[in-house]
């Protein structure tokens, strides 16, 4: 895995060996940037599921201010610190070891401007996470929220304060983009 473009482009990112993390491909991730490419710089960016942390440090890359990331798999924290380190990108990052419910429901933080989600495709994180995000103060007015998720898995038209803008499809991933009415 890489990074695909910005300050830190071609440098290689490091994921834990079997499936306890699925990267985000780089054809998905260039959508998605490439979608975002006028939001990203001096942006406020949160990662949830954050995994290695392939997408956060795309978005430091790219210009993002800050990026919080959290992940609750003590094995996936363990290679996304070494990321951060090992790009030497700690100062622009803020890591949070914790279930994404758990720190949606206790520590929050925020506003952000973008919000990226990426649970296990075959969980029901997407219904659990999606009201906690569209009731709350953690986007900005003019935040976005995406998801990532299976393309057989319908994200809702709305849901809360939250309305689908568009949604994408990459092979059999999906991306789904929220903003706040």
């Amino acid at each position: 895995m890489r990074i695909i473009s910005g300050d830190l482009k071609r440098r290689r990112l490091l994921v834990p060996p079997g499936r306890s993390v699925r990267p985000t491909s780089d054809k998905v991730k260039e959508a998605l940037f490439n979608i975002l490419s006028d939001r990203i710089e001096g942006a406020a960016f949160l990662d949830l599921y954050a995994g290695a942390g392939s997408i956060g440090i795309e978005a430091i890359s790219r210009g993002a201010r800050e990026v919080v990331f959290v992940e609750g798999d003590p094995k996936a924290l363990h290679y996304l610190k070494k990321n951060l380190a090992d790009l030497g990108i700690e100062g622009k990052a803020r890591v949070v070891f914790k279930g994404v419910s758990d720190f949606l429901k206790k520590e929050r933080g925020g506003p952000f401007d973008l919000i990226f989600l990426d649970p296990p495709y075959q969980s029901d994180e997407i219904e659990k996470t999606l009201p906690i995000l569209a009731e709350g103060d953690m986007i900005t007015d003019k935040g976005i929220v995406i998801i990532e998720h299976f393309h057989k898995k319908q994200a809702p038209e709305k849901i809360g304060r939250l309305n689908l803008l568009r949604r994408c499809k990459y092979g059999e991933t999906a991306l789904s983009f929220y903003v706040k009415e």
